[in-house]
């Protein structure tokens, strides 16, 4: 699944038409989710630098857009959301950056689910790989809301 280039939404929105939301119980621990593949735009990390000039690395990816590719990821591999998903909490840790214009794949893991004073919790472990090897991995919390 290839991610496009274009400007990232701030909030989520109602789930693509094609199928019902990915629901709590549709988890489980240790599964695999699915892989995204993004392509690291020369013109999307100019667009970061000019908002960030401080994080010019040269031929290689700013620190900050971890973040981005991340969240790219997790969009493309799980698209149909319910609405009121309170993403809780994120980190990341990283081995090296890639080069700017390199295809980077982030595979998407149910690393957990448990229910903690009646909330839904999912946390997903994401690892990202590009021509350089491992580049970097995450988990984020995602209090589920159905």
């Amino acid at each position: 699944m290839e991610a496009g280039t274009g400007a990232g939404r701030a909030r989520q929105e109602a789930p693509p038409p094609g199928g019902s939301p990915t629901l709590y119980d549709d988890f489980v621990p240790g599964q695999v989710l699915g892989n995204a593949t993004y392509r690291l735009d020369p013109a999307v990390v100019a667009q970061w630098r000019r908002l960030f000039p401080a994080d010019d690395l040269g031929e290689l990816m700013p620190h900050g857009m971890v973040a981005v590719v991340s969240m790219r990821a997790y969009g493309d591999v799980v698209p149909r959301r319910p609405p009121g998903n309170i993403h809780a909490s994120q980190h990341f840790d990283l081995f090296r950056l890639p080069r700017i214009g390199g295809k980077l794949v982030t595979t998407m893991t149910c690393a957990a689910k448990e229910i903690r004073r009646e909330r839904r919790r999912v946390t997903l472990a994401m690892e990202t790989r590009g021509a350089e090897g491992l580049l970097f991995t995450g988990r984020m919390t995602v209090l589920w809301a159905a």
